[in-house]
């Protein structure tokens, strides 16, 4: 006699398909977050590098300028759709006995990793083109520990 076992697999193809959409969403989650890990380890990096600068010469333009080389050396993208991404919001230098330092705040809008996905699938695209971030580094002002 021959048994006869219920169902057709269908229960099997559609558990194998939620896991596999499942599993994708989960790695695209993964890779949003460690792109934007990688992109504030960069804006930090930029930010200390611009408050280096400002101790050492007390110019903000300078400082300005040694942010945005930090970000044309990383292979950061710089424009997105024609909006600059990035800005020094302030650089501050101060010769005060209390707190002699150099501050630097870099605001960079990341650009979202995959900013058409939903519009490729014909759903209408409800991320942010860009996900704001700001850094703030400072740095001991040596102009005002070498001055006389």
């Amino acid at each position: 006699m021959r048994w006869l076992r219920g169902g057709t697999g269908v229960s099997t193809l559609f558990a194998g398909l939620v896991t596999t959409g499942v599993g994708l969403v989960i790695l695209g989650l993964i890779l949003t977050f460690t792109s934007l890990i990688h992109v504030r380890s960069i804006l930090v990096t930029a930010a200390e590098n611009g408050a280096r600068v400002a101790a050492i010469t007390g110019d903000a333009s300078a400082a300005e300028q040694a942010v945005e080389d930090t970000l044309q050396a990383s292979g950061l993208p710089l424009t997105y759709n024609g909006q600059t991404l990035w800005s020094v919001s302030s650089t501050e230098v101060s010769a005060d006995v209390s707190t002699p330092e150099a501050q630097v705040t870099v605001q960079y809008d990341a650009p979202f990793l995959f900013p058409d996905l939903l519009a490729a699938i014909g759903a209408p695209n409800s991320f942010p083109a860009t996900i704001p971030m700001s850094v703030t580094a400072s740095d001991v002002n040596e102009a005002y520990f070498t001055s006389s």
